[in-house]
């Protein structure tokens, strides 16, 4: 057995894999949003938009790892068991992602319109 092949198998066996979408998406968007305003409120040298779109990439690379381990727990075997349940709760995760990396995006826009330290 290859070594992707081995990843695979974990994946689709392991009963964290579907729920990482999720997780992902709500850590990826709750650090985005702390260090965004904590970088245009209290650390006014750092308020940049490239430091922004930084933070931004960071979190957005976050949801998209989560979203990718998802996606892989939920192609599992036909005949694994509660297969059904995995993949809702990786399309939840997916939905997650999605509407957070809106948001994400929003956020990001303030780098543009909001001047740091007010």
């Amino acid at each position: 057995m290859g070594d992707h092949a081995m990843r695979s198998a974990v994946l689709a066996t392991s009963r964290l894999a579907p729920w990482a979408a999720l997780i992902a998406a709500l850590v990826g968007e709750a650090l985005h949003h702390q260090l965004l305003s904590d970088m245009l409120r209290f650390r006014c040298e750092l308020g940049s938009v490239a430091m922004g779109l930084g933070i931004a990439a960071i979190s957005w690379g976050l949801m998209a790892t989560g979203s990718a381990i998802s996606w892989l727990a939920a192609r599992g075997e036909p005949d694994l068991p509660r297969l059904q349940t995995r993949r809702f709760i990786a399309q939840l995760g997916w939905l997650a992602c999605a509407l957070c990396a809106v948001g994400v995006a929003w956020q990001t826009l303030a780098t543009w319109l909001v001047p740091p330290c007010p």
